[in-house]
């Protein structure tokens, strides 16, 4: 794949995936918060963005104290002398005398009980439990499917110690039995042996497996980062980025100085700067694989940086286009998953038990969709959300992976694609920001146009200091997998060649 190919693929007349400069100039979600409540936005939303926590002036240094069980927290309790009742978040090593809970040092008395947190909030995790009959049925699926197991090791508690000196520090670190220094962050009690899985690889030393359907990546403005196709490109995969025609010289360039031109062809749009989000692009390139004579394909976004395997409670990256065929080969097992993909890395804790794969939500950033799916992209912003949510009222299947994962960068961090259009305003002081108290737009219009687009499940929130829209996937949990094949025939675990490497040599890779 080495040509730099502008095609000569037509755009589809049947949906409608992109607004005209017209369009956008009348486009109703560019306009005023007004437009969306009917009365001001409560105070408490808007001071939300201007809370700090107190700055308490006698300590020195706080670390966070996580436990995986309840009787390592006692033990703990028992060496520093001190009880830590389950209501408490934060405390102090040591306590003032005037107020320590454990009175005789000679005789610590530490009821466990009082330990448990009365809560569920920050500094104790705690996991719904995987459905039992849910469990039967989705290992019933993945059958024939590679080895998954994941055991639930949810931490019982956790807590910030403060320190109000440095010899109190170092007192505490002798008393627990383990190293401190003034970098550490955090620690287990007792210690954890924990995994170094950095250089730990999932690969295929027979051969090499790539994935049946295309894969396209739509990318705008960032030749000088590229993680998506740098990814594929170490995995061989060649893959298609989808371009305007501006930055034909850059991403050109780039394929040198990257070391992936084996591996990446680049398509020209017949479309640039339209500024309207990726989902015309991301039609164009549906059509073009419908040319190509695909029945499905990959879409993905341009900022992932790498693409995990989960299994043992590890999340560890794997080198080969193995992962994608899995998911390809299990979504074709079923006649209703129009779009499937891996979950996000960081929405995986490793201690948490997870099925395999969740039926029924939304799919983001790495999409399989089937060619002939009724629905293509639209709107300006949470195209992805949309698509899925369209497809799941249809009474069809959405499914995402657990034991495939992505790793991306987050969207606002990475210059080009739609930052500047679609996020750089939320924190701008503008007109509506003098008048108003905060910025009405930025991610207010995203997260706005998906609900005005499905109502019925989708409500505006403010979380995190900015709005975020809220979707409820409940009602589509009734929507069942369909075999093709009502005699499925699959039995056992096919790990499809994939080995674990302990001390994979990344350095030396073409791509980095």
């Amino acid at each position: 794949m080495t040509d730099n190919t502008k095609s000569l693929v037509e755009e589809s007349a049947n949906y409608d995936n992109y607004m005209d400069n017209e369009a956008r100039k009348n486009d109703s979600y560019s306009v005023s918060l007004d437009k969306f409540f009917d009365e001001p936005i409560p105070d408490k939303l808007v001071d939300a963005t201007r809370v700090r926590k107190t700055v308490q002036n006698d300590v020195w240094k706080s670390i966070y104290v996580h436990f995986r069980t309840q009787d390592d927290m006692v033990d703990f309790c028992k060496k520093i002398n001190q009880m830590i009742p389950g209501y408490v978040k934060e405390t102090y090593y040591p306590l003032h005398a005037s107020n320590s809970l454990i009175k005789d040092e000679d005789d610590v008395d530490v009821s466990a009980d009082l330990l448990v947190p009365e809560y569920n909030g920050p500094g104790f995790s705690k996991v719904k439990s995987v459905d039992s009959e849910y469990e039967t049925t989705w290992k019933k699926h993945w059958a024939g499917m590679p080895e998954f197991d994941q055991e639930d090791k949810v931490k019982f508690r956790a807590i910030t110690l403060n320190f109000r000196s440095e010899n109190d520090y170092k007192e505490f670190s002798q008393k627990i039995g383990q190293e401190v220094t003034e970098k550490t962050k955090s620690i287990w009690h007792p210690e954890q042996n924990i995994t170094k899985n950095l250089l730990l690889r999932w690969i295929q030393p027979e051969g090499r497996t790539l994935p049946e359907h295309p894969m396209y990546i739509v990318s705008k403005g960032r030749a000088d980062s590229m993680f998506t196709s740098r990814s594929l490109s170490r995995m061989e995969i060649p893959h298609y980025i989808v371009i305007e025609p501006q930055d034909l010289d850059s991403y050109d360039a780039a394929l040198d100085n990257f070391n992936m031109r084996d591996y990446v062809t680049l398509l020209v749009a017949p479309f640039s700067n339209h500024g309207d989000g990726p989902g015309r692009a991301r039609n164009w390139a549906w059509d073009h694989s419908i040319s190509i004579g695909a029945t499905s394909h990959w879409v993905l976004d341009d900022n992932i940086s790498d693409f995990y395997r989960l299994h043992n409670n590890e999340r560890i990256r794997f080198e080969s286009g193995v992962g994608f065929q899995v998911m390809e080969d299990f979504v074709g097992r079923y006649d209703n998953v129009y779009i499937a993909g891996p979950q996000y890395r960081f929405f995986i804790d490793p201690n948490q038990k997870y099925p395999a794969y969740v039926a029924n939500t939304r799919i983001y950033s790495t999409l399989l969709i089937r060619n002939d799916c009724k629905h293509r992209w639209r709107g300006r912003y949470n195209e992805d959300t949309d698509i899925c949510l369209r497809v799941m009222k249809d009474g069809d299947v959405c499914l995402q992976f657990n034991a495939f994962m992505q790793g991306k960068a987050a969207t606002q961090t990475v210059s080009g694609g739609n930052t500047a259009e679609f996020y750089h305003a939320e924190n701008t002081e503008n007109d509506n920001f003098k008048e108003t108290g905060y910025n009405t737009e930025g991610t207010v219009n995203k997260s706005q146009m998906l609900v005005d687009m499905h109502p019925d499940v989708a409500r505006l929130v403010w979380r995190y200091g900015r709005w975020h829209h809220f979707v409820d996937y409940g009602p589509f949990k009734t929507n069942k997998l369909k075999f093709r094949d009502r005699t499925s025939g699959f039995s056992g675990s096919n790990n499809y060649g994939m080995e674990l490497v302990k001390d994979f040599d990344w350095k030396n890779t073409l791509v980095k």
